[in-house]
């Protein structure tokens, strides 16, 4: 009898090669698309013995449950690259609608596939042949039994050669006679099986199933549907799937035969696999009260952007149960306008990325809300996106506090900058009177030319431009301290650079005082950074400050300050403030940055808890430490843009 084996999207090669090389009689048929198989599978005339799914079908496993809803016992192999098939034995195991009958296949070449196709059609004509030799002896036996003694001898060869146990049974369910095949079924001779009760030679669970279906069948009942039972008396446990019909009733009691197989396999496959999915669902029940118990928001959404699982907290946040989130668009439930905010997130998720922002969304019935979001995409076995998971926390109150401390910090970092300005008001006040002295005397020189007239107009145009320079040079004095006490904050592009030369400008009295070896090693091209300009001075200028001040106790002569700017951590940058001071203690590098500590005889030890703090609000980090041939070195860095 001729098979028939369809293929599926598996390419001209493997059809050509199988064409050449399958055994004679082995009809091929070739889809490129499931639907057309499906539509062959349901006409009336004829099915496939073995459906070869190729690499290239996109959702293997839902073809298969397909095909099989369309016709069953038919042989489906599906073919899977290197490392996918115990990904692909496990999806069919699990899968409800899948049966022994559907295994996976390492495709490796044409010449692999065929002899694996040539072992499934071996195997599935000795099922045919088996299947035939029984109707054929049925019809045999119904044929000739008023002459059954004299082809007795042939029929009991014959049953002999039948791979698959049978029995003949009285109306007591006790053994009139058995074939060789069930007699190593049940592990014991013809002689010590005859008049046993079938029943008695399984385990007790069993013992009422076989006794009814021996029952059933004696009546006449014609749906008696085979029992898979146990025997008791082997060591290893074996498992059989028993028949039991009616043979003769016009004899002096009803005779019934019992069709035995073995399927141990298939029960052990069968207990592995419910054994799998109870554990699978256990973990479910787990990982879905772990779930429920996390505050924040957790949810599936599918590609066409509808929700298909969620959290307890996501139920809570909304007012919406699970079977009403469950199949509503996105924008059902959060509501419009917090939807059209995060739509550019959504579109990012969907092309593959994975995404975490922040935003202020207004949703209904809850206000104004600070969320922070992470999406992760989902894909499918073929690389597409086809759905994404999120995680959205409430971080309102976070916000809030982290507005409160930045408000803190601006009075403090503002107070920082009052006091230093108090510090350096004797040189201020000295270098503002300079110039108000000068305008003042070039001032009194005109009036005395102009009142003893004579004031030419060359003498007077050049003391009148004395006094427009020094007042510029009071009022730039003026401008760099009204810049220093500034208040509030408001970041933007800067360079680092500027702000260095800024601070040098601002404390240029006090360097002029103390005469400390400046050197300068400013980087070039260092990418601009987005910070609040003020606040970044102030921490320059205090560093600076402090290094002046702990050379005071140095001759002039070896008083050294270095400020360096360089590149750091990719488009990042760091600064440092080197001085050749007397040092700083383990103890002190410990406790320096604490509040209220501090190394100077009227000191509040406030200044650097404030800068760092200020270093801390823009994403930096700033640190002290000895350096080997004496002095201190602070230094911070601030982050670069992001892309």
């Amino acid at each position: 009898m001729s098979s028939r084996i369809s293929l599926l999207a598996t390419g001209e090669d493997v059809l050509n090669h199988l064409n050449t090389n399958l055994s004679a009689g082995v009809f091929l048929e070739h889809n490129d698309l499931p639907q057309h198989l499906y539509k062959s599978l349901e006409q009336t005339v004829g099915k496939p013995d073995i459906i070869v799914l190729g690499l290239d079908v996109e959702d293997p496993i839902r073809t298969a449950e397909h095909i099989l809803v369309l016709r069953r016992e038919i042989k489906i192999v599906i073919l899977c690259k290197d490392g996918r098939q115990n990904t692909l034995q496990k999806a069919i195991q699990f899968s409800p609608f899948l049966n022994s009958d559907v295994t996976s296949f390492e495709y490796n070449d044409c010449e692999s596939l065929q002899k694996k196709l040539q072992s499934l059609l071996t195997s599935i004509e000795k099922q045919r042949q088996y299947k035939s030799t029984i109707e054929v002896v049925e019809k045999e036996r119904s044929a000739i039994a008023p002459t059954r003694p004299l082809v007795a001898n042939y029929l009991d060869k014959l049953l002999d050669r039948i791979p698959i146990g049978i029995l003949n049974l009285d109306s007591h369910g006790r053994i009139l006679n058995l074939n060789r095949s069930a007699q190593l079924l049940l592990g014991q001779s013809e002689r010590s099986l005859v008049n046993t009760e079938l029943h008695s030679l399984f385990t007790p669970n069993d013992t009422d199933n076989i006794q009814t279906l021996i029952d059933n069948a004696l009546a006449g009942e014609e749906k008696n549907a085979p029992i898979v039972v146990s025997l008791k008396s082997l060591a290893l446990k074996s498992y059989i799937e028993i028949s039991v019909s009616l043979l003769a009733i016009h004899t002096a009691e009803p005779i019934a035969t019992a069709i035995m197989q073995e399927v141990t396999d298939k029960v052990l496959e069968e207990i592995k696999r419910k054994k799998a999915e109870k554990a699978l669902q256990a973990r479910e029940r787990q990982l879905r009260l772990v779930i429920d118990a996390i505050p924040e928001l957790i949810a599936y959404v599918d590609s066409d952007l509808a929700y298909q699982f969620n959290n307890k907290a996501f139920e809570k946040w909304f007012g919406f149960s699970r079977h009403e989130i469950r199949g509503k668009k996105i924008w059902q439930v959060i509501g419009e306008r917090p939807y059209s905010v995060i739509t550019p997130y959504i579109k990012q998720v969907m092309s593959g990325k994975t995404i975490t922002f922040e935003e202020k969304l207004n949703y209904p019935y809850r206000g104004d809300v600070y969320i922070r979001s992470s999406y992760v995409p989902n894909f499918s076995e073929t690389g597409s996106v086809v759905g994404f998971f999120l995680l959205t926390a409430d971080i309102t109150q976070s916000k809030n506090e982290e507005e409160v401390k930045l408000h803190h910090m601006l009075e403090a970092a503002h107070a920082s900058r009052i006091i230093t300005i108090g510090e350096m008001s004797t040189q201020l006040a000295h270098e503002i009177s300079q110039p108000l002295a000068s305008i003042e005397t070039y001032s009194s020189a005109c009036i005395r030319l102009i009142e003893k007239g004579r004031g030419d107009e060359e003498a007077l145009h050049t003391a009148f431009k004395n006094i427009s320079t020094q007042a510029t040079r009071a009022q730039a004095i003026m401008h760099e301290l009204r810049n220093f006490v500034k208040k509030g904050t408001s970041r933007k592009l800067v360079s680092i650079n500027e702000l260095i030369q800024n601070a040098i400008r601002f404390l240029q009295l006090e360097i002029r005082d103390s005469q400390p070896d400046l050197q300068l090693r400013l980087a070039n091209n260092l990418p601009q950074i987005e910070v609040d300009q003020i606040l970044i001075e102030q921490v320059i200028v205090n560093l600076i400050k402090n290094a002046i001040e702990a050379m005071q106790v140095l001759d002039k002569k070896e008083r050294r300050l270095t400020l360096e700017s360089r590149l750091c951590h990719d488009s990042g940058i760091m600064v440092s403030v080197h001085d050749s001071g007397p040092g700083i203690s383990e103890d002190e590098v410990e406790r320096i940055f604490e509040p209220f500590f501090t190394t100077k005889p009227e000191g509040m030890g406030m200044g650097l808890a404030i800068i760092r703090s200020i270093i801390d609000s823009h994403g930096g980090e700033l640190t002290v430490q000895a350096n080997e041939q004496g002095g201190t070195t602070f230094q911070f860095n601030l982050p670069g843009m992001s892309i």
